[in-house]
């Protein structure tokens, strides 16, 4: 939740003026979700403590927390067993020297080749990204690069940033572009850039939004507005978006580039995002395996001030069905899913441990709550 507050400031806007349909926005079908159709039902998570401190942007693979923890004094990375609970190692040297790292970002998914657990590192003021071979540095007690892939992406994007990555294998990379400011009227939408990792050149773009969101009635619209959280299947084949401030899901086909949204039908629509004077918090955190994603949930408005205490979560299928809602005992932080064991785990702002429960814990029978609007 310490991530989400610094996103969450400014979001309140005043506007007036004509108003966008839905379809002028987003660049697909639309279809709604009656939530009330689906009853939540209370879980209580079990729960672990690690041996260690730990902190930071927390990913799961194969019984492996993977922690980006900026607060190690030497690196980057440290991992923890999830079967001993136990620290194994710091990886990633923090430094501007050979075989170091200026600041990274967090790791966004993992895939396995010859055997080995890999995923990407991006260091964005090298404009580079590291393929890491997680299971030969575990054995070697070393940061084990495979290969340094150049991006340039100060020159290509134009003020934007990459915010998320996510890859199926070697050889493509979903590249997400974060939303970016216009004018101080106009923000557009975030896109993926679609790169080969073979050659280093961007290939293709996917873009799920047609028009930007504009407010020519305030002097402060940041692109922190479109915030929204995004996962990959783990085969490769879809991406999913959550939105933050429209209850809404965008699955993505990854072969045809098609998108298709799910809006929950308790709250506003894309085209209310130019006039609304309030926005509430929607979808807050995401995680996915190849069954079903799962996505924290708010729903109301954030006060910056006040008790914001996450405890629910929202499980989807990958054709849009909302299988079941969970309310926590516990508060969510950070929410992460092991697709090898299929356990979701999740941090809490009032402690250190992590909780757990197995995904088959959480899935009721679907739902036939998906009808075309």
């Amino acid at each position: 939740m310490r991530k989400l507050y610094y996103t969450l400031v400014g979001l309140l806007i005043v506007s007036c003026g004509s108003k966008s349909n839905d379809s002028d926005i987003f660049n697909g079908e639309i279809i709604n979700i009656e939530d009330k159709n689906v009853v939540a039902k209370e879980l209580e998570f079990k729960d672990i403590t690690f041996k260690g401190p730990n902190a930071g942007f927390l990913s799961v693979y194969d019984s492996l927390a993977i922690y980006m923890n900026p607060n190690l004094p030497y690196h980057w990375y440290q991992i923890f067993s999830l079967n001993t609970l136990k620290e194994v190692k710091h990886f990633a040297m923090k430094g501007n020297g050979h075989n170091e790292f200026t600041p990274v970002g967090p790791l966004w998914n993992y895939y396995t080749e010859d055997n080995a657990i890999k995923t990407l590192i991006f260091e964005p003021n090298r404009e580079k990204i590291h393929v890491w071979n997680i299971t030969e540095s575990l054995a070697e007690n070393s940061t084990v690069i495979e290969r340094h892939i150049n991006i340039p992406w100060r020159k290509a994007l134009r003020g934007a940033r990459f915010k998320d990555f996510f890859v199926k294998d070697s050889k493509k990379l979903y590249a997400k572009v974060s939303a970016c400011r216009i004018t101080d009227n106009e923000v557009a939408w975030p896109y993926y850039q679609v790169w080969n990792l073979q050659s280093g050149e961007k290939t293709d773009e996917i873009h799920v939004f047609k028009k930007n969101i504009i407010n020519k009635n305030t002097g402060y619209l940041p692109e922190t507005f479109l915030y929204m959280c995004n996962a990959m299947k783990p085969d490769g084949s879809r991406i999913v978006q959550a939105l933050m401030c429209v209850p809404q899901l965008n699955i993505i086909d990854t072969k045809t580039k098609t998108a298709v949204a799910y809006r929950l039908d308790n709250g506003i629509g894309l085209s209310d995002l130019e006039t609304v004077e309030e926005v509430k918090t929607y979808f807050v955190g995401l995680c996915a395996d190849d069954d079903y994603i799962y996505a924290s949930f708010y729903g109301d408005t954030w006060i910056l001030s006040g008790d914001n205490s996450i405890h629910r979560i929202y499980v989807f299928d990958w054709d849009g069905h909302l299988v079941s809602k969970v309310t926590t005992k516990h508060c969510i932080d950070e929410i992460a899913v092991d697709p090898v064991n299929k356990i979701l785990y999740t941090t809490s702002p009032m402690d250190e441990k992590l909780y757990y429960i197995k995904t088959d814990e959480l899935v009721g029978d679907v739902s036939s709550s998906v009808v075309s609007k």
